[in-house]
């Protein structure tokens, strides 16, 4: 008899005392405090042993999205939403937003919003802040542009901005190398304007914030001191990759201010000519923008084409890039459009199409251009001083310096061909199993050290190079 009453004790104890070693209370404590990753386990466990209680189910599912287990944590948030949970319904309606299923993210945050009377004062503030992105896309919903999307690229998502492919009439999309300045950190693509008098581009202002940044030529061929766009333009966020129309004052960028629906979202502003100001920027809305990041919108009047980028496609590293046709004036599809979403998330190109549709004179245009920039492709860019800039081997006086640039030029590439592989190492490592970690470690350690050789390298010819060119120009 004593021996049954131990064994019955015994079991008792494991069973209270699992692998979590922690007990309801303390996992509610943990969850309040947003520690999901230790409270999980427990909810988990409990979640087993009463399948059918909507709180275990809530708080389960919970700690399996915020610790980035989103797929996992959607049949506990069903459990729980059929119970009517509130909570529930705001997390499936973040859920379907990420999967651009925007109609079942509407419907989801209008159940939740009944759920809690409308009143926002019984929410958190991070609830309060998901809750509005969530109806800022449902609202976008309502106004869909419609466009016809005649072509998308599949491109590595650095330097993505050299695909775009646009009249010189239109502007330029640049790297950082044509800035008068030290390149500033986190810096992308820089836009210059037809008559090359004008350069705008994002950097990091004092507080680390992404302000967009512009610079005019002076008369004297020199750049006038940078100066940073109106901080309205943030919509208390980041603000980057600008583009300005040809009329000097339609101004398309991206921001992941107050206003997006997740990341970065295309926004517009007009500027006051009169005044210098801009005014209340725009969300663009749909199909441009999505819960993912979507950037550096153009429009080429000259093509006929535009353009805009999105990490949408969700695959690591790559961006698709989608050409279309501007409308003149803005027509929508209808809000009860039984392809909506599709449309809105651009699921297919094709579906955009009107019947009969025919993109070869665009389309030709495009591949024109891009004839043609190949044809005056640079052979590098070399800034001989703040005001003086080499692109091509002929611009050299000096026989002894232009020997050295074409090295300069080949140290870069083998750089970027050894960086490129330091990378694809890296990742590979992180991925690696503890026994092919060694062998990596080896590879990864001497490309680093390749790098760093050649970078030195790189800055002895710079030297070398500016020694031997210089002097020639005052001759």
């Amino acid at each position: 008899m004593k021996i049954k009453h131990l064994l019955f004790a015994i079991t008792i104890t494991s069973t209270a005392f699992s692998s979590n070693a922690i007990t309801l209370s303390q996992a509610r404590q943990l969850y309040l405090k947003g520690k999901y990753e230790e409270a999980l386990p427990t909810f988990l466990d409990y979640v087993k042993r009463s399948p059918r209680n909507a709180n275990y189910n809530q708080w389960a599912g919970v700690c399996l999205y915020e610790t980035g287990q989103k797929e996992e944590s959607v049949k506990y948030l069903e459990f729980a939403n059929s119970k009517n949970i509130a909570e529930a319904a705001r997390y499936l309606a973040q859920i379907a937003l990420d999967n651009m299923d925007y109609s079942k993210a509407k419907e989801l945050i209008e159940e939740y919003n009944k759920r809690i009377d409308y009143d926002e004062s019984k929410i958190s503030d991070e609830a309060a802040i998901e809750k509005h992105r969530v109806e800022r896309a449902a609202a976008m919903l309502n106004s869909v542009e419609k466009i016809q999307i005649i072509d998308s690229l599949i491109v590595d998502k650095n330097e993505f901005f050299t695909h775009y492919k646009i009249a010189p009439e239109a502007g330029s999309i640049n790297s950082t190398d044509v800035l008068p300045y030290s390149k500033p950190t986190d810096t992308t693509a820089v836009f210059i304007p037809e008559f090359k008098n004008r350069m705008m581009w994002a950097m990091r202002d004092t507080t680390e914030k992404m302000r967009l940044a512009e610079t005019y030529k002076l008369t004297n061929d020199k750049w006038d001191k940078y100066t940073f766009l109106s901080e309205e333009l943030n919509d208390n966020g980041n603000a980057n990759y600008p583009f300005m129309m040809a009329d000097g004052t339609t101004l398309y960028y991206a921001c992941d201010g107050d206003n997006s629906i997740g990341g970065y979202d295309i926004y517009m502003s007009r500027k006051n000519l009169d005044t210098g100001e801009y005014y209340q920027p725009q969300n663009i809305g749909m199909p441009y923008n999505s819960p993912y990041d979507d950037y550096l919108l153009v429009i080429d009047e000259m093509t006929g084409a535009g353009w805009w980028a999105t990490d949408r496609n969700q695959i690591p590293g790559k961006l698709t890039i989608y050409i279309y046709i501007p409308n003149n004036i803005r027509q929508n599809y209808e809000p009860d459009n039984e392809h909506i979403d599709a449309l809105a998330a651009v699921k297919s190109i094709r579906d955009s199409w009107e019947n009969d549709s025919d993109f070869s004179e665009i389309l030709s245009s495009i591949n024109s251009i891009t004839q043609e920039e190949e044809d005056a492709k640079k052979d590098f860019i070399f800034h001989l001083n703040n005001d003086i800039t080499y692109t091509s081997y002929d611009d050299f006086n000096s026989s002894e310096a232009k020997s050295l640039m074409k090295k300069h030029v080949e140290t870069t590439k083998f750089l970027d061909k050894i960086s490129s592989q330091l990378s694809s190492l890296r990742a590979k490592f992180h991925k690696s199993s503890l026994a092919e970690r060694p062998k990596l470690s080896t590879e990864i350690l001497t490309l680093e050290r390749t790098i760093e050789k050649n970078t030195e390298e790189l800055k002895r010819l710079d030297n070398e190079i500016r020694a031997l060119e210089l002097p020639t120009l005052t001759k």
